[in-house]
């Protein structure tokens, strides 16, 4: 008998440590739904935007956003682009030069006017004043040169108006 007995005994420490695990078992598994909870609230928090609406939600807005306003840049960049062209003929450059166009008249009447663009292509006004008259004159220029020869106040007013180097004096004006 000594022999069932200690099968049974054997048997009752295995039920009892059974039971142990269960519990034990019990527990944990308690304390991982609790961990559960908690991760679940912390997650609601994280996908909950400030107003109230999802974080997915503001993420996909942020993003719709951010294509708008790429393709705002976009068509700014090409119309800057377009600008910049146009602005390649306009006046960009000045140059004037006042003088005595003879000796017995003072006061610096007659003048000479250099009007170029950034290349250095544009006109020179000369308006020459005398006693009886004044008579004024224009010149074409291409790249800060003229087929129609020029005086020497018209040549200062271009130096002036930097035709050599109108890129260099483009930003002042």
């Amino acid at each position: 008998m000594d022999g069932q007995f200690g099968v049974w005994a054997s048997q009752a420490e295995a039920v009892w440590l059974l039971y142990a695990l269960v519990v034990i078992l019990l527990v944990w598994n308690l304390w991982q739904a609790w961990r559960w909870r908690a991760f679940q609230k912390r997650w609601r928090q994280l996908l909950t935007a400030s107003d109230g609406g999802s974080l997915e939600h503001a993420l996909y807005e942020t993003l719709r956003r951010v294509a708008q306003l790429e393709e705002v840049v976009k068509a700014h960049g090409n119309h800057l682009q377009q600008l910049q062209s146009q602005t390649d003929g306009c006046l960009q450059a000045v140059g004037i030069v006042r003088y005595d166009a003879f000796p017995d008249i003072g006061g610096h009447q007659s003048f000479a006017v250099a009007l170029l663009n950034r290349h250095g292509d544009g006109i020179v006004l000369s308006g020459i004043h005398s006693r009886q008259e004044m008579r004024v004159y224009a010149k074409p220029l291409q790249k800060g040169n003229s087929p129609i020869g020029l005086s020497t106040e018209e040549q200062q007013a271009i130096r002036e108006a930097g035709a050599g180097s109108v890129r260099s004096h483009a930003g002042r004006l």
